[in-house]
C-alpha cells in the first residue's frame, strides 16, 4: 500500500473519532497522528499558519479573491469578491480575527455583515448561510454563502496585490 494513502486512510479514521468540543483545545493539543502528519509535510500545522496573505478560487463564472492584512494579535484588515459572471459579483471589506481554526469575518463597507469561517492552514470556507445584512455586497442573484478560497501566497505584501471590481486593491491598507 502506498505509504501516502496508508497515512490519508489513518489520518480519516482518527479524524472521525475525534469528539473534542473545544477548538482552541482541538488546536493547541495535537494527537501524535496529527503531529506525524505535519512532520510529513502531509498538512500545514494550523499553530504556525498566518491568514495574512492572499487567496483565490478560479471557476468558469470568474475568479473569487480574498485577502487579509495583519497578524494574529491585532487582527486583519480583509477584503474579498465572488464573482457570478461578467455582471454579477459579491464585493466587501472589512476585518477578521483569527481563533485557531475559526475566522471571524465582519464586512463593514455596506451594511454589517458578521459570520465565523473556517480556516485549516490552506482554505479559507464561508458558511452556507449568512446574515441578512450580507445581502448588502452583492448584486441580485448573487451571494458569499459556501464561497471558498484557497491561499496562493502568504504576508501582507501579495494580499496588498489583490485587485478588486468596485475597489481597486481590497486590501491596500493595514
Amino acid at each position: 500500500m502506498n505509504r501516502s494513502f496508508a497515512l490519508f486512510l489513518a489520518l480519516f479514521v482518527a479524524a472521525c473519532g475525534q469528539g473534542q468540543s473545544d477548538p482552541q483545545e482541538a488546536v493547541a493539543e495535537l494527537s501524535p497522528l496529527d503531529q506525524a502528519a505535519i512532520d510529513a509535510g502531509v498538512i500545514p500545522d494550523i499553530r504556525n499558519v498566518t491568514l495574512a496573505g492572499a487567496f483565490e478560487h478560479i471557476s468558469d463564472l470568474g475568479t473569487d479573491r480574498f485577502c487579509a492584512v495583519g497578524n494574529d494579535e491585532n487582527g486583519y484588515q480583509i477584503g474579498m469578491i465572488a464573482m457570478f459572471g461578467p455582471e454579477t459579483k459579491c464585493e466587501g471589506l472589512g476585518e477578521a480575527e483569527r481563533n485557531g481554526e475559526n475566522v471571524q469575518i465582519t464586512l463593514n463597507s455596506e451594511e454589517t455583515c458578521s459570520f465565523t469561517a473556517g480556516f485549516d492552514g490552506v482554505e479559507l470556507k464561508l458558511p452556507g448561510e449568512l446574515p441578512e445584512g450580507c445581502a448588502s455586497y452583492c448584486s441580485p442573484r448573487a451571494g458569499f454563502e459556501g464561497v471558498t478560497f484557497y491561499m496562493i501566497g502568504e504576508g501582507d505584501a501579495v494580499a496588498r496585490s489583490t485587485s478588486g471590481r468596485d475597489f481597486e486593491y481590497l486590501c491596500p491598507g493595514g
